[in-house]
């Protein structure tokens, strides 16, 4: 075998494992609240994407944390991790759906893919002696695609604001372009929950190191942010 063959092998060996221990993690066991409410749990991974792997846990009572795994996280092994309050209407939508879904007590959709050429996602549902979960690529269901499509809009806001933190570390010329983004985004209605993006939005309209112009942006996002209706901008 060659050397670059090896060391394929070691990178996927290494990363199947990383994976196994992100699948066993629980997002809610970080929050004072794990195991007092009705949980709900979504994990997605896909080695080619960014982020390879997110998961999000939202309890009853609309506690919720969004976790990441982004580009670059191997070299420095940080997961990108925010705690929330979910709206009230991304909350009923979740439970309702999993109530429909019989709290994913059965097997819904394709079975398990290879994560390197489809999304691989997991629901599950915690609480009390209750356990469930089934893991999917794709499902014709309509409730499932409607969940799915809740926890992927809501990875889709969180995501721009991992990027935003992490271009005011390192790239503060490219957080206009993402500002511009998102904006267009919330305008057509497309950024759900994006009020738990507030204290991120406010820390960049006080930062004097940006531009007023940047600054400005911000500002307008939060302003749309306070506007929202419940669940979506």
């Amino acid at each position: 075998m060659s050397k670059a063959g090896g060391r394929f092998l070691l990178q996927i060996a290494v990363f199947l494992t990383f994976s196994t221990s992100m699948f066993a993690q629980n997002p809610q066991l970080r929050l004072k609240s794990a195991g007092r409410f009705p949980t709900v749990i979504f994990s997605s991974v896909r080695w080619n994407a960014d982020p390879s792997y997110y998961s999000i846990a939202i309890d009853s009572a609309g506690t919720a944390t969004y976790q990441s795994s982004p580009k670059g996280m191997e070299e420095n092994g940080v997961l990108f991790t925010i705690e929330f309050q979910v709206s009230d209407r991304t909350r009923r939508i979740a439970f309702n759906l999993a109530q429909r879904l019989e709290y994913f007590a059965g097997g819904f959709g394709e079975s398990q893919s290879t994560p390197g050429q489809n999304n691989v996602r997991t629901l599950a549902y915690r609480y009390e002696g209750v356990s469930n979960q089934f893991t999917y690529s794709a499902s014709s269901d309509p409730d499932i695609e409607e969940l799915t499509s809740v926890f992927e809009e809501l990875s889709q806001t969180f995501e721009y604001g991992r990027r935003l933190n992490d271009l005011e570390v390192h790239d503060k010329k490219a957080i206009q372009p993402q500002l511009e983004a998102m904006r267009t985004k919330a305008e057509r209605h497309a950024l759900r929950d994006l009020p738990a993006l507030v204290p991120i939005l406010r820390g960049l309209a006080s930062d004097a190191s940006l531009d007023a112009s940047v600054r400005k942006q911000a500002a307008t996002l939060i302003a749309m942010a306070s506007r929202s209706p419940q669940g979506f901008q």
